[in-house]
């Protein structure tokens, strides 16, 4: 006697991917704040990078399985890497174009205030003692 076996009809075809796509989107938010909060404050490429991956998979879901909701989240989580890749590229420090200080050469003029609000000046840096000159961008 043989039966036949028929596979059950997937209810839901692609969302498995629908999830994948938002948690991915989600990482990488997730990843961007604990790394702010570490302090450890490089460059966060891996940010839109998972949104896009997200976008990918929420593309997959949809072809698997049209519907008003994935479309919906779909344009959601196209804006969300949008809005992440003009963060990312937005926050780029100009290249540097000014003049490079080498050992023995003087310091280029510049003056500027202290923290407690002394001026300070190149001429500060002048004397019969080696000097050097760190530029903290700071963390806030």
């Amino acid at each position: 006697m043989t039966t036949a076996t028929t596979a059950l009809p997937h209810r839901n075809p692609g969302r498995m991917f629908l999830a994948l796509g938002f948690g991915l989107a989600a990482l990488g938010i997730a990843c961007y704040i604990a790394q702010v909060q570490v302090g450890h404050l490089k460059r966060p490429w891996y940010l839109p990078l998972s949104a896009m991956l997200g976008v990918v998979c929420l593309v997959v879901s949809l072809w698997k399985r049209r519907s008003v909701w994935r479309v919906l989240s779909l344009i959601l989580l196209v804006l969300l890497a949008g809005a992440e890749w003009g963060f990312l590229l937005g926050s780029r420090l100009p290249s540097y174009t000014g003049t490079q200080v080498a050992v023995g050469k003087s310091f280029p003029a510049f003056a500027t205030v202290k923290a407690d609000g002394v001026p300070f000046t190149q001429r500060d840096l002048e004397g019969d003692r080696d000097t050097v000159m760190v530029f903290f961008r700071g963390r806030w």
